[in-house]
């Protein structure tokens, strides 16, 4: 392959006399190197501990390791390190991240689990909350990040993805750690963690601030704070109890200085979670396990708009409780089988005034699944895996999501796998049951017979909706080439995607129309939520990871997606102006090639060096705004040192030091108006750091 980007040619080039300096052989290299041993152990795609060449799913492993030298400072952005991922930070101060496209300002469809505790909120529109994860990322042992849709093990969430997020045990951690990061764009980290035994209970405590001033020209600081508790409680020879606690608070300045309906102000956000999990594991290689979750989530955003004369205290109070249940027994039938099944329950309750009224009654949505997976080896040379998921969702009717994948090793260390399955993704509360009216005016005071209208009306929800459904087709391989220090995983695949959920504005009707409306002579728009759309998505990607020695590894990710989008016949009839504009944006929704080249490097003197490249094409992160083509380069040095009992490393981080760039809006979609939104840049952000260990 001809690599025409100049600074991905002089990442090689620099590379080079490291390269001739090593007489370390490639097999001798090997012995060094745990990952070509034997490809990974991966628990996330069938519920299954599988080898990856096993896994009926395409899996890239980011280890502990990959996440000190990435320097990134959360979840969202190290998925910039897996092929098909785009990540950006909008303007709100919230991270945004997505698979294969199919974005927009609060993307759905991704499931993020953490032990087992699924981030999917009900909080905000139904997506992963970013702001509100509720680990750092100094206790992640490793995330397991499954390319592609796995309802069949995880559910509706997990319609696109899943990113398995797998902590260090507490035994694993202990001691003292303390962490100090200071940069420029306010850029200010702090985290400390002590890890103890007490009795036979293995306990970690950690906690966590974070601050930085968000993107430029906007006024949208951020800062965050975590609070941490997990035990470890053996309970004989084969049991285990998890226990883990911790708290979350978000602060994000926002709204603009001459907007009267969006005002500068601080929104607020709070979580608060435990979680209970028990484990015995048997003899023959089974498990039993059962893990109960309870969660709350509390949003503050409370202010007066002003419009002329007009003043209208908003209050968007919201507040969410989460309660999950799950168990699961894995088994060892016969010596080529094992199967795994289980069922949980979720039962959510949301409250908020402002975007549901009810009086402050709250809206609720209950979830009962089942699911199992069953792998068969009839040979060495044979893995079957068949995986299903039925689930009774109170917003939706019955789904059934089902996975079949046969992978097929041409020898021990290359794999082709095959693989069809369905995945299903219900409606959130906001799409179902939103129902956000803004103020009330009595109209006979202005001599109209409407009487008591709201002055507007932002979303009615009529709940009329069905579950998207999307079918994915699959082709992978697997190469192991340790001889040479290489290891391939490639991944062809077409994503079809039917009745996908879209906002649709609709046209308010007498008597129901809204008081503002009504001063245009007219009564007004709100909007509802619809199955509009039908989306193909076909491609190929790749990660291709080269050790030439022991102390240098490249590792090179490329994605090509192509997107047809259909609106639906019902959505032309609502409003064919959306129906173009939805179609454009989905076929625009990912860059028709993206790449990610990183080498990390050990340097004389004990150094540590990593440079990521990432480079993208033109795409739609929203409806109406695009994405030029950019790119960004990160730098990363570090010193690891040690003085008498007491480890630590020293190391300056910078992302972007080629320059200044947009990664979530440029410009208006059809380029032909560069007025229509302001442009949201980012600039280099640096920050020097200090971890120390004792």
């Amino acid at each position: 392959m001809r690599v025409r980007d100049a600074s991905l040619a002089w990442m090689m080039i620099v590379a080079g006399p490291a390269l001739a300096a090593d007489e370390i052989g490639p097999l001798a290299r090997l012995a060094e190197d745990p990952f070509f041993d034997q490809l990974p152990i991966v628990l996330s795609v069938s519920r299954l501990a599988q080898p990856l060449q096993d896994a009926p799913g395409s899996v890239t492993v980011i280890d502990a390791e990959t996440i000190r030298s990435s320097g990134a400072r959360d979840l969202a952005d190290l998925l910039r390190l897996v092929p098909g991922f785009l990540v950006a930070h909008s303007f709100n101060g919230a991270p945004n991240a997505v698979y294969h496209g199919m974005t927009d300002e609060n993307p759905r469809g991704l499931q993020i689990l953490i032990d087992g505790r699924s981030q999917y909120s009900p909080l905000f529109f139904g997506g992963v909350a970013w702001n509100l994860i509720d680990v750092s990322l100094d206790e992640i042992e490793r995330i397991e990040v499954i390319r592609g849709s796995n309802s069949a093990a995880y559910g509706s969430n997990a319609f696109l993805g899943v990113v398995n997020v797998i902590t260090h045990a507490a035994a694993d951690s202990q001691g003292v750690r303390v962490r100090v990061g200071e940069g420029n764009d306010g850029v200010a980290d702090r985290y400390a963690r002590v890890g103890m035994q007490i009795g036979d209970a293995a306990v970690r405590l950690s906690a966590e601030t974070m601050r930085d001033n968000g993107v430029k020209h906007f006024d949208d600081r951020r800062r965050h704070q975590r609070v941490n508790l997990r035990a470890d409680v053996p309970l004989g020879a084969e049991d285990e109890l998890q226990i883990q606690a911790g708290n979350v608070e978000m602060g994000l300045r926002t709204g603009e200085p001459d907007a009267t309906t969006n005002p500068p102000r601080e929104q607020t956000a709070t979580k608060e979670f435990l979680s209970l999990g028990w484990q015995r594991n048997l003899a023959d290689g089974g498990a039993w396990s059962l893990r109960y979750t309870r969660s709350n989530e509390v949003y503050d955003d409370a202010f007066v708009a002003r419009d002329g004369g007009l003043v209208l205290p908003i209050d968007y109070h919201t507040s969410t409780t989460r309660d999950e249940l799950e168990f699961q027994h894995t088994l060892v039938p016969t010596t080529e089988t094992r199967l795994v099944w289980g069922a949980g329950a979720r039962f959510d309750a949301v409250r908020g005034q402002q975007f549901y009224g009810r009086d402050g009654d709250a809206v609720r949505q209950t979830v009962h699944r089942l699911f199992g997976n069953f792998e068969w080896r009839p040979s060495d040379a044979w893995t079957t895996n068949l995986g299903m998921t039925w689930e009774n969702d109170s917003l939706s009717d019955t789904s059934l999501a089902p996975r079949l994948a046969v992978n097929y090793h041409l020898s021990p260390r290359q794999t082709l796998r095959a693989g069809v399955s369905r995945a299903h993704r219900i409606p959130s509360l906001t799409e179902s049951r939103s129902h956000e009216y803004y103020g009330a005016f009595d109209t006979s005071r202005v001599g109209l017979p409407f009487g008591v209208l709201p002055l507007e009306v932002e979303r009615d929800a009529s709940g009329r909706l069905d579950k998207e459904v999307i079918d994915v087709q699959e082709i992978a391989y697997l190469g192991d080439f340790r001889e040479h220090g290489v290891f391939l995983d490639v991944r062809a695949f077409r994503e079809k995607v039917r009745d996908r959920i879209l906002p649709v504005s609709l046209r308010l009707v007498p008597p129901n129309c809204e008081v503002l409306g009504l001063v245009d002579g007219v009564c007004g728009a709100y909007k509802d939520y619809v199955n509009g759309q039908n989306v193909e998505i076909r491609g190929a990607e790749y990660q291709l990871r080269w050790r030439p020695r022991a102390s240098t590894e490249f590792t090179l990710n490329q994605t090509f997606v192509r997107i047809d989008s259909e609106a639906s016949s019902a959505l032309r009839a609502m409003n064919r102006f959306t129906a173009a504009d939805v179609e454009r944006h989905m076929e625009h929704s990912a860059p028709d090639h993206s790449t990610m080249l990183r080498w990390t490097q050990q340097l004389p003197g004990g150094l540590e060096a990593s440079i990521s490249h990432f480079r993208y094409g033109w795409f739609q992160w929203t409806l109406n705004t695009s994405v030029d083509a950019f790119q960004r380069t990160d730098v990363r040095l570090a010193y690891p040192f040690r003085a008498g009992p007491t480890r630590g490393e020293l190391a300056l981080t910078v992302q972007g030091v080629d320059g200044r760039r947009a990664e979530f809006r440029r410009r208006s979609a059809d380029r032909d108006d560069p007025d229509f939104a302001p442009p949201q840049f980012l600039d280099p952000r640096g920050w020097v750091s200090l971890a120390l260990e004792f």
